[in-house]
């Protein structure tokens, strides 16, 4: 009797690990293949006013989500091997810029943009270091 309750409980260790084992492999491969919709739609100016007003307040509503910015493409610099960022300014001075980390799906050949170029892109909030930064960005809208 001893025995099979060994056995026992051996199979039935093992099949939970197994079906736990498959339920991971299943969520890593079988993404929806949705982007993320974003959490809040706001201008570039209006984001980088927030930071500049009180970033603290700032933090609680934008830190770590998923927000839609509109504003005028002022410059695209490299950021490392195949990585871009785009950078819309904040405000009329051009002081105040929001800083988009691009996704790699993106390069240098896909990236049409030019000075004035008015734009929406979407990306996680990641704070403030000297202007806005947003990572892991996408082209929603592109209006030349």
């Amino acid at each position: 009797m001893e025995r099979r309750t060994k056995y026992g409980i051996s199979l039935l260790v093992f099949l939970i690990v197994g079906f736990a084992f498959y339920g991971i492999l299943y969520e890593l491969h079988s993404g929806s293949g949705t982007l993320a919709t974003a959490d809040i739609h706001i201008t570039a100016p209006g984001l980088a006013a927030s930071f500049e007003g009180n970033e603290g307040l700032a933090d609680s509503l934008y830190l770590y989500k998923v927000v839609s910015v509109s504003g005028v493409f002022q410059q695209l610099t490299d950021d490392g091997p195949g990585k871009f960022i785009i950078r819309l300014s904040g405000d009329r001075s051009g002081k105040a810029m929001v800083e988009c980390h691009m996704d790699s799906l993106y390069t240098r050949d896909n990236l049409l943009l030019r000075r004035g170029d008015s734009v929406t892109i979407r990306g996680t909030c990641a704070g403030r270091w000297v202007d806005v930064i947003l990572l892991q960005c996408i082209i929603e809208r592109q209006r030349m």
